[in-house]
């Protein structure tokens, strides 16, 4: 395999154009989400406005004439973003007055000429790469990035492939991954989401392994590799029986509970226990816990453990269990004393 490429030298004004004409592919899906706060993209503008230089961008010429952005898309999003007006220069710059001009809160409208001109015309390194197919995109992306503080889920995206990232993004996407879990915005954007289906389909389909950033590579190495099949309509099924179990945001669902609960909620369904009476048991089983029990136990430090994980599952099985035999029972013995009140019965 013989990646062809050449390192080209662009203006910003020559990427301005390249955006506006929707040529530039920011959201390929094994790339990170944005996460660059205001603070981190205004000091890349004032480096331009200072002419240091920024480390050079990695783009895929396609076949239509666009490019998908490989490497430097944080840098490619702050910079097509200011020229479009999207933010104004942060007060925690580490440069805030520069020949004379105070930075702060500077839209690229408000500059002043010289410096729109000069941001305009400061020029890019760009190495162009000529088409790729999927595994050489990912093969890239992940050799380009092993000298940088990328997290192991970052690379974990490179593992999965291109096809199965985009089904994993839909899933990602669900309502109740969306609207019913606790997540912060930014750890949606350093996509915690997905770790938690992974999670998931790891308890279903690896029980072996546990929640460690090498073991959730190694599971999507195998996802790509064929190794593990993913009926990605059923992940989707078990996400709409989730929907309808929990009808609010649940202040216990956080990333540390919600692949467990997944993993029992896909038992209660096979069992035919209805999605209310599934959250009630859920609700009595976060109400009743112990901070000091077993189950919490496992939640504080080596979380990720196997031993931690399945001690975590077999906990909350059994009281989802229990619950329903408690429960059964409780319909037994109604009927029971209906049929022994009505009358022409004794």
């Amino acid at each position: 395999m013989a990646i062809r490429s050449n390192l080209e030298k662009h203006t910003i004004s020559w990427l301005k154009r390249q955006d506006i004409g929707g040529k530039l592919n920011k959201n390929i899906s094994i790339q990170r989400k944005e996460v660059w706060d205001s603070e981190k993209k205004s000091n890349l503008i004032v480096s331009l406005l200072l002419d240091i230089p920024v480390e050079s961008l990695l783009f895929e010429e396609v076949e239509d004439g666009s490019y998908n952005v490989l490497d430097g898309k944080q840098r490619t999003l702050a910079l097509c973003s200011f020229l479009d007006g999207s933010f104004p220069l942060s007060p925690k710059i580490r440069i805030k007055v520069l020949e004379g001009i105070d930075l702060v809160k500077q839209t690229f409208s408000s500059l002043p000429n010289f410096m729109k001109e000069r941001i305009l015309e400061y020029e890019l390194s760009i190495s162009i790469l000529r088409p790729l197919d999927v595994e050489e995109r990912a093969t890239v992306f992940f050799m380009r990035n092993q000298a940088v503080s990328l997290s192991k889920m970052d690379l974990s995206l490179v593992m999965l492939g291109q096809e199965a990232m985009s089904n994993f993004s839909k899933l990602c996407d669900h309502n109740f991954m969306m609207n019913k879990i606790k997540l912060t915005t930014p750890a949606r954007r350093k996509r915690e989401d997905l770790g938690i289906l992974l999670q998931y389909l790891i308890l279903h389909k690896r029980p072996e392994f546990g929640f460690s950033g090498k073991e959730i590579m190694r599971f999507c190495d195998e996802i790509k590799n064929g190794d593990v099949e993913i009926s990605y309509n059923e992940v989707e099924d078990m996400l709409n029986y989730l929907d309808k179990s929990f009808p609010m945001k649940m202040q216990y669902l956080k990333k540390v509970h919600v692949p467990i609960v997944m993993h029992v909620a896909r038992d209660a369904k096979s069992e035919g226990m209805e999605p209310e009476e599934f959250r009630r048991c859920i609700d009595a089983f976060f109400v009743e816990l112990d901070s000091d029990g077993e189950y919490m136990a496992t939640c504080m430090a080596g979380s990720s453990k196997r031993s931690n994980v399945l001690a975590r599952v077999r906990i909350m099985g059994e009281w989802i269990d229990q619950k329903e035999i408690s429960q059964r029972m409780g319909d037994v013995l109604s009927s029971l004393v209906q049929r022994i009140g009505a009358p022409g019965i004794g």
